[in-house]
């Protein structure tokens, strides 16, 4: 996915479809494989929460995406909207956003209204719902807590959409409860020393990182287990790339 001006203004047309290119589409399902295999067997649900250093890159895009590809092989998944502060994902998907999470957290909304089922095959997403003026409590509220273990009976997959790591403590707060983390990065807007800041936050919180994911790449930038960003080497975690169409180590 090139960093374009349709790709910054139009994020709808970035959602993969039947018409998405195949080299995207196979990206990732890449990417797909290699998160399935980097979580152990569970017999409930995985929960994988998706963040960034900053605003900006593309992470709301990439995690609809990844949560469309996992529901393309008929798992039962399931989209949260956590970025309560600036919700996008129901702008992307064409949703309403009342009736959301923080509906459902502060009692308002019943759970049952606030999924919305069959947004497309075997996904169904939850909003974030009204902007709330506590975000962060909300998300390490007991609540939040007994709603993803509740949910985990129901679905294969969870994935979480959050700020970026680095500007608020919300997927931090977040992470406590996933199976695993997803970083995204991008070329030419993501500096080593955010990223670096990215990983040590979540390492504050134990948080079991499962990868990185670059957009905006060319070809032979090294994207691998030993990923090279600029002059940075960024060791100890495998990194994919959406734009090649491969897992390229």
């Amino acid at each position: 996915m090139k960093n374009t001006k349709n790709t910054m203004t139009a994020p709808v047309e970035t959602i993969i479809n039947n018409e998405t290119a195949f080299a995207v589409a196979e990206s990732y399902k890449t990417i797909r494989t290699n998160i399935m295999y980097s979580m152990p067997k569970s017999k409930d649900g995985k929960v994988i929460v998706m963040t960034s250093s900053a605003a900006g890159d593309g992470k709301t895009t990439n995690v609809i995406n990844l949560a469309i590809t996992f529901a393309q092989i008929k798992e039962r998944v399931l989209l949260i909207d956590c970025d309560l502060r600036k919700p996008k994902v129901h702008r992307y998907l064409k949703l309403d956003k009342r009736d959301g999470l923080s509906n459902v957290l502060c009692g308002f909304t019943d759970l049952s209204k606030a999924i919305k089922v069959g947004v497309r095959e075997n996904l169904d997403v939850i909003t974030a719902g009204e902007t709330p003026p506590n975000p962060a409590e909300l998300i390490q509220s007991y609540e939040f807590e007994r709603l993803l273990a509740f949910l985990k009976t129901k679905y294969d997959y969870i994935f979480i959409d959050t700020p970026p790591v680095n500007v608020v403590t919300d997927a931090s707060l977040a992470v406590k409860y996933s199976t695993g983390v997803v970083l995204l990065m991008r070329r030419n807007y993501t500096t080593y020393e955010m990223l670096d800041d990215a990983v040590e936050n979540l390492k504050k919180v134990d948080a079991n990182i499962l990868g990185v994911v670059m957009i905006d790449s060319k070809e032979g930038n090294g994207v691998g287990s030993n990923y090279k960003y600029g002059k940075y080497k960024y060791a100890g975690y495998s990194a994919y790339d959406t734009s090649s169409g491969s897992d390229r180590k």
